[in-house]
C-alpha cells in the first residue's frame, strides 16, 4: 500500500511538472500569449506582420509567443506549438476561463509576472 501511493504521489508530481508551461520558462523567456477567439472578427494578419518584421526583437528579448485562445489550435508558424492540456492550464493560471470573447494580448515577463496587456490596437513595439 505504501509504495502504490509512493507511486501515485511521483506520478502526479511529474505530471503537474510536465504541464506547467510557464513555468518551465521562468527566469529564461518572456512570453507573449495570443489569445485570440474564433469569431472574435479579429484578423490576424496584421499582428502576423508585425511579428514577422519584428523577429529579430522578438528573438534577443527572449520572447516566446503562444497562441491560447481557439484560433491557436490551428498552428501559426511563428507560435510555438501548445497541446490543448498545456493551454488550459495557462488558461487556469491566469484565470482566464475557458474561452475569451474578445482578443486579448498578456505579456509575462521573465519572472514570471504580467507586464502589459492588450485588447484593441495591437502594437508589439509597444508591449
Amino acid at each position: 500500500m505504501k509504495i502504490l501511493l509512493t507511486t501515485l504521489l511521483v506520478i502526479m508530481t511529474l505530471s503537474s511538472a510536465d504541464a506547467d508551461v510557464l513555468g518551465d520558462l521562468k527566469w529564461k523567456n518572456r512570453v507573449l500569449l495570443l489569445d485570440f477567439p474564433e469569431g472574435s472578427g479579429y484578423n490576424l494578419s496584421q499582428l502576423e506582420k508585425q511579428i514577422q518584421r519584428g523577429k529579430k526583437n522578438i528573438s534577443n528579448r527572449d520572447l516566446v509567443l503562444f497562441h491560447i485562445g481557439d484560433l491557436g489550435k490551428t498552428g501559426r508558424r511563428y507560435a510555438e506549438e501548445l497541446s490543448e492540456e498545456d493551454r488550459k492550464s495557462i488558461r487556469t493560471k491566469l484565470k482566464l476561463g475557458e474561452r475569451s470573447e474578445l482578443p486579448l494580448i498578456i505579456l509575462i515577463g521573465k519572472d514570471g509576472g504580467i507586464k502589459a496587456a492588450q485588447k484593441k490596437d495591437f502594437d508589439l513595439v509597444k508591449l
